[in-house]
């Protein structure tokens, strides 16, 4: 039983397309080689006062290093984790991220959903980055596909529109229920906190625009996209945290 809980990811390019669970996923670039011994103990150093910082925060950004060493990272905890989860994630996506992208100077990785660390040679602080992604789905379908669709491209719209109120700091969450489609579909967006409104909207109108190529057509029950810079994610069970957690 234990086996069904996995997931099986299958790495293409730039692309990771999976079957749902929780699960963290990491996007590192190959095309990003640590140069020198002093840029990968800066990614170190930086890493872990992003972890520090960001537990405190929850949400940072710095720097470390200097000259063509120098490297830049971003740390969050998505908007409705607690702060006690939120610190526990962000510590183990710094142990992570550094293990499964050891040699790569471009980085990014969602510690279960919970919080996001990254990591880049290049300053991308407030910049959106479409050319990786991560997809993860439900094979489920829904009863009643059409009535299921038209009940979540509202619900994607409404938290789409709460998620660039710059007092949510880029989350959006809520749910709906349909008779027609016989689900309670719960959605959530969440942009990483450097970007600007028009940057979030960008971001997340890309996510929600490949839902038909990422989402199984939009014809599953659950599907998450995960950018450097922002997350959609709807199901038919909740599995956001109360605002008061």
């Amino acid at each position: 039983m234990a086996l069904s809980r996995f997931i099986f990811l299958l790495f293409l390019s730039s692309c990771i397309f999976a079957v749902l669970a929780d699960v963290s996923v990491e996007n590192c670039s190959d095309n990003s080689t640590i140069p020198t011994a002093q840029m990968s103990a800066n990614i170190d150093s930086l890493v872990a006062e992003l972890a520090s910082s960001t537990s405190q925060n929850r949400f940072s950004i710095a720097t470390y290093g200097k000259g063509t060493d120098k490297v830049y990272g971003l740390g969050q905890c998505r908007g409705d984790v607690n702060s006690t989860d939120c610190t526990t994630c962000i510590q183990d996506a710094a142990k992570n991220i550094r293990t499964n992208c050891q040699n790569q100077t471009d980085a990014w990785l969602w510690q279960n959903d919970n919080c996001i660390l990254r990591f880049d040679d290049d300053q991308f602080f407030g910049n959106v980055d479409p050319s990786s992604f991560a997809n993860l789905y439900n094979n489920d379908h829904p009863q009643h596909p059409s009535a299921f669709k038209k009940q979540l491209d509202a619900l994607i719209s409404k938290v789409s529109s709460e998620a660039v109120v710059p007092a949510n700091e880029g989350l959006g969450r809520g749910k709906s229920f349909s008779v027609a489609s016989n689900d309670t579909i719960y959605a959530l967006t969440q942009c990483t906190r450097d970007l600007s409104r028009h940057s979030c909207s960008e971001c997340l109108n890309i996510a929600i625009g490949n839902f038909p190529k990422f989402c199984n057509n939009e014809k599953t029950v659950g599907c998450r996209v995960l950018y450097g810079s922002c997350y959609v994610r709807y199901e038919i069970y909740p599995f956001y945290y109360p605002l008061d957690s």
